[in-house]
C-alpha cells in the first residue's frame, strides 16, 4: 500500500511540475533551450519513463526515491536538476541559481537549497493551481 501511495503522489508531482513548467517557462519551450529544459525535467525523477509511471515496478528501495532518498549523495543530482528547472521560473530565489555541493560537514548548503526549492515550488503551485 505504501508503494502505491508513493506512486500516486509522485505521478501527481510529475504532472504538476510539467504543467507549471510549460506555463512559467513558455519562452524556453520555443527556443534552443528546449532540449536542455526537457533533459532537466527528466533528470528530476529516478526513472526513465518520465510521465508514464505505471510502466515500471513500484519502488521498494529508498535509494531509488530520487530527491526523497535518505542518502545525500543519491539525492543531490535530483535536487540540483529540480532547482535548475525552478531557477528558470519568474521570481525564483537567488539560492537556486547555482548547484548545491556536498561539503562533508553537515551539508547545510544542500539542506538550504532543498528547503528553498520546496518552499518556492509549493508557493508557486498554490499561486497557479490553487
Amino acid at each position: 500500500m505504501h508503494s502505491l501511495l508513493w506512486e500516486l503522489y509522485e505521478l501527481n508531482f510529475c504532472f504538476e511540475l510539467y504543467v507549471l513548467n510549460c506555463v512559467l517557462a513558455t519562452s524556453l519551450w520555443t527556443s534552443s533551450d528546449e532540449a536542455q529544459l526537457t533533459r532537466c525535467e527528466s533528470n528530476i525523477f529516478p526513472r526513465e519513463s518520465g510521465l508514464v509511471m505505471w510502466s515500471e515496478p513500484l519502488l521498494q528501495d529508498s535509494s531509488q526515491m530520487g530527491m526523497c532518498s535518505s542518502n545525500m549523495q543519491v539525492m543531490l543530482p535530483y535536487l540540483n536538476s529540480f532547482h535548475e528547472l525552478l531557477s528558470t521560473w519568474p521570481g525564483a530565489p537567488s539560492h537556486l541559481q547555482s548547484p548545491a555541493e556536498l561539503d562533508g560537514e553537515g551539508n547545510a548548503r544542500v539542506y538550504e537549497v532543498f528547503i528553498c526549492a520546496a518552499e518556492f515550488y509549493m508557493q508557486t503551485v498554490f499561486d497557479f493551481l490553487g
